[in-house]
C-alpha cells in the first residue's frame, strides 16, 4: 500500500521487442514509461523539480507553479500539484493534442495557449515573461534549465535499467525534448560503464513529432550537453509514425510518436551493432495521440490541389479510404499526337505517381475516342474500315506513352465499346426532361440547368451561337443547346456507322461519351477529372451538365486542368502539330529530357516549346544526373549529420512542393540546391560510400515520382569536354590556378561538375 499516487512513480517494466527486431544477435528492450501513474516519463522529472523547489524554499504554498509544456510534463506536474495542494498554470502551443489539454484541465491546471507556428519556443517565451513580471505570483519549474530534470533519470531511470538488464548493456536510445532523459541516463551509464553508447533520436527541422525538439530550430535547453552523447540520429515524421503503428500491431504496445522515433533509431542501432543489448525509452502511450494523424483510421494525404470548379486550392480528400479514381480525357485517334498534347498525360502521371508513393491505390481511366467526326472522315478518306484506320495511331499513342515514362492506365475504354451506355444515359435524360429529340437528333436542354458554365465561368446567356456545336446541320429549340446524339449522314450510314434507335440512326457526341464512360468505370462523384484547359468549355461544362442532370449528384470531386503548350517556331516547323515525339528525338533530345521539359513548368502555367527551353531542360537534367553518377565514385569520409540533413531536405522539399498543387519548379529548384551541397561534399572529400548510397536511395525515392533520372549509367563526355578536362589537369599540375579556375567555370557552364583531388 502506498501513501499517495506520487509514490507509484518509477520502477516501470522493461519488455523485449521480438517481432520487429531484425537482428538475431541483438536483444532490444523497451522501457515502458507510460506505466507511470501520470502516463509518461515526465512524472519523474516533475516530482524531482517540485521536491527540490520545496527543499530550497523557492516553492511556497502561496505561489502558482508555472511551466512551458507540450503536455506530458504538465500532466505530471498537475498530478503532483494536486496531491501537494499547489495551483498550476501551463503554457503550450495551440496544436497540442486535445487529449492532453483535456487531461490537464480535468486535473485542475490553467491552460495558456500560444501560437502553433512558434511551437514550444512560444510557450517558453510566455512563461518566462509571466515569471519575470510577477515573481511573487509564480514559481517557474523551468524544465529546460533545471538540473533536477536530468537528475531524476540519473538517480531513478538509469539504475532501474541496469538492474533490469542484469548489468549487460551496449546502448540506450532516447528521444530529445527538454533533453533531461538523455542527459541523466548518459551521465549515469557512463559513470557505470563508459562503453555504453547513448544514442539520441532527434527530429529534423520542421518536424511534426509532438514533444520533441530539433536543437537547431528551437531554443536549446541549458541542461543539454552534446558531448555526453555518442551519436545523434535524425528521424523523420513518417518513419516515427509508421514504427509507432507497427509497435501496436506487431508487439501489442500502444505507444506515442516519440516512442516510434526511439524504436526506429533502436532498430538502426541494432543493425549497426550486430551483437549486444539495446534499451529504447518509450516516453508515453498512444492514447494521447488519438486526435492526431498518428492513429487516424482514414489514411492522411498531403496534397492541396487547385480545383478548377471551385477556383481555389483545396485539401484533397479521397472519396474512399485507400482507393482513388481518376479520369483523363483521352485522344481522338485520327492521327499521331503532337508533343504538346502529352502535357495532360505527363501532369496526370505525376499526380498518380505522387499518390501511389503515399501508398494509395489509383484506378486511372483514359478514354479513347474512336467514333467521332475526325475518325470517321479519316477512315472514309483512306477507304479503309474504322478499326484498320485507328489501329496504327492507337499503337503509336501507347508507344509514345511508354517512351515518355507514363505508367499505363488501368483502363483505356473505347467510345465504340460504350455505345449502349450512352444510349441508356440519353434515354434517362429524355425521360427526366433534360433532353429532347428534334429531326432525329437528341439535344440537351440548357434551360434546365441553372449552374451551367460554373467550371469555365462562361455566362450561358452570352454564349456565342455555334460555340457548342455546328448549327448549320441541326434544328434545335434553343441554339445554345448541345448535341447528345447526332443523326448519321448518308455516307456514314453506307459505312454501317451509327446505332438504330427510337430516334433513328444516330451516333453519340464526345460530351456524352466522357460522361457515360467515366461513370461506367468510376461511378458518380469520383475523385479527380484531369484534362487540358482548352477542354473546359464547352466539353467539360457539358459533361457536368449531363452527369449531374442524370444522377442529381456531384459528378466529380476535383477538376484539375493543365495549361497548353505554346510553340515559338524555333524548331524549323511552322506549327506544333508537326512536332511529334519522333521529331524531337530526331533533333537530339532524348525522351527523359522531353519528359523533364514537360514537367519543368507548373501545370497551371503555359509551357513554351522552343529550342532554348529544351536545351535548358537537358542542361539541368544533365547536371543532376552527373551528380548521381558521381555518387557512385566517391572515396571520402561521410559527415553523417550533413548527409542526413541533405536527404531530409531533399525528401521534405519534394513533399512540400508536390503537396502544394504539384509545384514542380519548386521541387526542381530544391533539387538543384541539394546537388550543389552534394557536389561540395564530394569536392571536399566529406562523402564516403555509405553516405553516397543514402543519397542515391534518396534520388531513387524522388525518381519514383518524377521518373526522369538516370542511374547506373556511365556518362560519356564529348571530345571538347575531355580536352578541357585534360587542359585543366595540366594547369593544376603546373600550379596555374588562374587558368584552372577559368576552365572550371567553362566546364560548369557546360553542365559538367568538377571534383578536384589533391595535386
Amino acid at each position: 500500500m502506498l501513501p499517495s499516487i506520487i509514490d507509484a512513480i518509477g520502477n516501470t517494466p522493461l519488455v523485449e521487442i521480438r517481432n520487429l527486431n531484425p537482428v538475431p544477435g541483438v536483444k532490444i528492450f523497451a522501457k515502458l514509461e507510460y506505466m507511470n501513474p501520470g502516463g509518461s516519463i515526465k512524472d519523474r522529472a516533475a516530482l524531482y523539480m517540485i521536491n527540490q523547489a520545496e527543499a530550497s524554499g523557492e516553492l511556497t504554498p502561496d505561489k502558482t507553479v508555472i511551466e512551458a509544456t507540450s503536455g506530458n510534463t504538465g500532466i505530471g506536474l498537475a498530478m503532483i500539484c494536486a496531491v501537494k495542494g499547489y495551483k498550476l498554470a501551463l503554457a503550450m502551443a495551440e496544436n497540442a493534442s486535445e487529449e492532453r489539454k483535456r487531461i490537464l484541465k480535468a486535473r485542475g491546471a490553467k491552460i495558456i495557449l500560444t501560437p502553433k507556428h512558434l511551437g514550444s519556443d512560444g510557450a517558453i517565451e510566455e512563461v518566462y515573461r509571466l515569471a519575470r513580471e510577477h515573481p511573487g505570483t509564480y514559481f517557474l519549474t523551468d524544465q529546460y534549465n533545471n538540473d533536477a530534470n536530468w537528475q531524476a533519470h540519473y538517480y531513478t531511470t538509469g539504475p532501474e535499467i541496469l538492474k533490469q538488464v542484469g548489468g549487460t548493456l551496449n546502448a540506450v536510445v532516447a528521444t530529445v525534448g527538454t533533453s533531461g532523459t538523455l542527459m541523466g541516463l548518459s551521465r549515469y551509464m557512463k559513470s557505470q560503464d563508459p562503453t555504453i553508447r547513448m544514442v539520441c533520436a532527434e527530429p529534423y527541422l520542421g518536424h511534426g513529432i509532438q514533444g520533441l525538439k530539433n536543437m537547431k530550430e528551437s531554443y536549446r535547453p541549458e541542461i543539454y550537453d552534446k558531448s555526453v552523447l555518442d551519436a545523434s540520429v535524425y528521424i523523420d515524421d513518417d518513419t516515427a509514425f509508421e514504427t509507432a503503428r507497427q509497435l501496436a500491431t506487431a508487439e501489442g504496445l500502444f505507444v506515442g510518436m516519440s516512442s516510434g522515433a526511439a524504436m526506429a533509431v533502436a532498430l538502426a542501432e541494432a543493425k549497426r551493432l550486430g551483437q549486444g543489448v539495446i534499451v529504447a525509452i518509450f516516453p508515453d502511450s498512444g492514447e494521447r495521440y488519438l486526435s492526431t494523424e498518428l492513429f487516424s483510421v482514414k489514411k492522411q494525404i498531403h496534397l492541396n490541389l487547385y480545383n478548377s470548379l471551385s477556383h481555389e486550392k483545396e485539401a484533397f480528400e479521397p472519396k474512399g479510404d485507400n482507393d482513388i479514381g481518376i479520369y483523363t480525357c483521352g485522344p481522338t485517334i485520327h492521327r499521331r499526337l503532337h508533343i504538346g498534347q502529352f502535357r495532360r498525360y505527363i501532369f496526370t502521371d505525376l499526380l498518380i505517381r505522387y499518390l501511389e508513393d503515399q501508398s494509395f491505390k489509383v484506378n486511372h481511366v483514359v478514354n479513347i475516342t474512336d467514333y467521332d467526326d475526325k475518325v470517321l472522315e479519316g477512315a472514309l478518306a483512306a477507304r479503309v474500315p474504322v478499326h484498320e484506320f485507328i489501329q496504327p495511331h492507337l499503337d503509336t499513342f501507347h508507344s509514345d506513352l511508354t517512351r515518355l515514362g507514363i505508367r499505363p492506365a488501368q483502363a483505356y475504354p473505347r467510345m465504340s465499346g460504350h455505345l449502349s451506355d450512352m444510349m441508356d444515359l440519353t434515354r434517362q435524360l429524355v425521360s427526366q426532361g433534360y433532353a429532347y429529340e428534334r429531326l432525329h437528333s437528341v439535344y440537351f436542354d440548357l434551360s434546365r440547368v441553372k449552374e451551367y458554365g460554373r467550371l469555365s465561368r462562361v455566362d450561358v446567356n452570352k454564349i456565342r451561337i455555334g460555340a457548342t456545336v455546328d448549327l448549320d446541320e441541326y434544328e434545335k429549340q434553343n441554339p445554345r443547346d448541345f448535341t447528345l446524339l447526332k443523326r448519321v449522314r448518308l455516307s456514314e450510314l453506307k459505312q454501317g456507322v451509327g446505332m438504330k434507335t427510337e430516334w433513328g440512326n444516330v451516333r453519340p457526341s464526345v460530351h456524352l461519351q466522357c460522361a457515360a464512360i467515366s461513370m461506367a468505370h468510376l461511378g458518380h462523384g469520383f475523385d479527380i477529372h484531369t484534362g487540358s484547359r482548352e477542354l473546359m468549355f464547352p466539353h467539360h461544362d457539358n459533361e457536368i451538365a449531363i452527369a449531374q442532370a442524370a444522377t442529381g449528384e456531384k459528378f466529380v470531386r476535383v477538376w484539375s486542368h493543365c495549361d497548353p503548350v505554346r510553340y515559338d517556331g524555333s524548331l524549323g516547323r511552322h506549327t506544333i502539330e508537326a512536332l511529334t515525339l519522333d521529331e524531337l528525338t530526331g533533333m537530339g533530345w532524348d525522351e527523359n529530357v522531353i519528359r523533364f521539359w514537360l514537367l519543368s513548368a507548373h501545370h497551371r502555367k503555359p509551357l513554351l516549346l522552343s529550342r532554348k527551353s529544351l536545351d535548358d531542360a537537358a542542361s539541368i537534367l544533365t547536371r543532376i544526373n552527373r551528380c548521381i553518377n558521381a555518387l557512385g565514385e566517391v572515396s571520402g569520409v561521410s559527415k553523417e549529420d550533413e548527409v542526413q540533413h541533405i536527404t531530409y531536405e531533399m525528401l521534405q522539399s519534394m513533399t512540400l512542393a508536390l503537396a502544394d498543387d504539384l509545384k514542380t519548379p519548386v521541387l526542381i529548384s530544391g533539387l538543384l540546391s541539394s546537388v550543389r551541397k552534394i557536389n561540395r561534399l564530394i569536392s571536399n572529400r566529406r562523402l564516403g560510400p555509405r553516405g553516397a548510397q543514402r543519397l542515391l536511395d534518396c534520388f531513387k525515392g524522388i525518381d519514383r515520382v518524377l521518373n526522369v533520372f538516370t542511374f547506373n549509367k556511365k556518362i560519356h563526355y564529348s571530345q571538347e569536354i575531355k580536352s578541357l578536362i585534360e587542359e585543366r589537369d595540366a594547369a593544376r599540375r603546373a600550379h596555374d590556378w588562374e587558368t584552372a579556375d577559368k576552365i572550371r567555370e567553362t566546364l560548369e557552364s557546360m553542365g559538367v561538375t568538377v571534383h578536384d583531388k589533391k595535386v
